[in-house]
């Protein structure tokens, strides 16, 4: 009798020294992504008061976006997710958490109605007053996919994993195309181009991308 329990005793010992083992040369880890955002409003069924984006309809204008921008994470899903976390994007969370709500300040929804994948990059700026007068402080440029026609009929409200998404005037916008054809939407200056569109009755800065 005990022969047999010090026999069943070693091959239990044997089998948890093999799975330590695997463990520790395959090195497993577990990472979490964030879930879709959810559309929290509808858009006005009239496409025509939508700004209507084009990679041919708006020229990329030269200067545009700062030449010291900061590497963009890159999100292999073709499904609108959430690249970041709260302390990767300061700007965006202080003004999630602000009680003041500037001028031009909303949510923003995008709508992807071509056949191809994209990827929509948001780069949110603060203009800071120091001692030495005005401070332009970037975050780490946001990001979102979307498969080919996702959110075509109402669009989606873009958010974050720890906060809403507020863009505001001065921000930065530009999508590009995921497969491969290098064809490529914007770049945009929230408030000073055309796109993306400002809904004055939802509040909401309004981006729709066309084939």
């Amino acid at each position: 009798m005990k022969s047999f329990v010090y026999r069943n005793l070693s091959v239990t010992a044997c089998c948890l020294g093999l799975l330590v083992a695997l463990v520790g040369c395959l090195g497993v880890s577990v990472s979490f992504e964030s879930t879709n955002p959810d559309t929290s409003s509808q858009l006005p069924s009239d496409t025509s008061e939508w700004g209507i984006a084009s990679s041919t309809g708006i020229s990329p204008e030269k200067n545009i976006l700062p030449s010291n921008l900061p590497p963009l994470a890159t999100n292999s899903s073709n499904k609108p997710q959430n690249s970041t976390k709260e302390n990767t994007y300061p700007v965006l969370a202080n003004r999630d958490k602000s009680a003041t709500k500037p001028k031009g300040q909303g949510a923003l929804r995008m709508s992807n109605q071509t056949n191809q994948p994209v990827r929509l990059a948001l780069l949110a700026r603060e203009v800071a007053k120091g001692s030495g007068g005005k401070q332009i402080n970037y975050d780490v440029p946001a990001h979102w996919d979307f498969a080919p026609e996702e959110g075509s009929n109402k669009g989606l409200i873009l958010s974050l994993p720890q906060n809403n998404l507020k863009v505001e005037k001065g921000d930065f916008l530009v999508a590009f195309a995921q497969d491969g054809s290098r064809r490529y939407w914007g770049p945009y200056v929230v408030g000073e181009t055309q796109l993306p569109k400002w809904n004055t009755q939802s509040k909401e800065w309004e981006l729709i991308l066309s084939p």
